[in-house]
């Protein structure tokens, strides 16, 4: 059976990316490691949280009213070789779970599902490093360039 090697980042959904960076980065501390948009022109940035994990924030979402928790994006699990994200894919598909496609990125590869609550689930295989790149983003919110020294 795969095992994953733990939770590489989780997703988060932000309606102000300006004030999530000044809170998680200027406030809190953390560091900015990239910055890049979805297919969809979204912001897409990560913050180390530290322990090798990561929040990725996705800029554009509603924010929700004031009764209402914020929500997640999804969770990635990365898992240590090929083989094991091959084996994870297909015993997924064999229980009936509806998966992605496999999606090729500059890291490696991966593919996404839910969970029976719905929860966004990711699969990742990480066979090249990630790049700490905080250029990804054309037109990044003015925190960024605080945080990179370019402002």
């Amino acid at each position: 059976m795969f095992k994953t090697t733990g939770i590489d980042h989780v997703a988060v959904n932000t309606n102000d990316m300006e004030a999530t960076l000044q809170f998680y980065c200027g406030i809190l501390g953390m560091r900015l490691a990239r910055t890049s948009r979805t297919p969809d022109g979204r912001r897409h940035y990560n913050v180390e949280i530290g322990g090798g994990n990561a929040f990725a924030f996705f800029d554009g979402a509603e924010k929700p009213d004031e009764a209402t928790p914020q929500y997640l994006n999804h969770f990635a699990l990365p898992v240590a070789t090929e083989a094991e994200f091959d084996e994870a894919y297909q015993r997924l598909k064999d229980h009936g779970v509806e998966v992605t496609k496999i999606i090729e990125r500059e890291y490696g590869k991966t593919y996404y599902f839910h969970d029976p609550s719905g929860i966004r689930l990711q699969i990742e295989y990480q066979s090249a490093g990630w790049n700490d790149d905080l250029t990804g983003d054309p037109d990044p919110v003015p925190m960024v360039a605080k945080l990179s020294g370019r402002g």
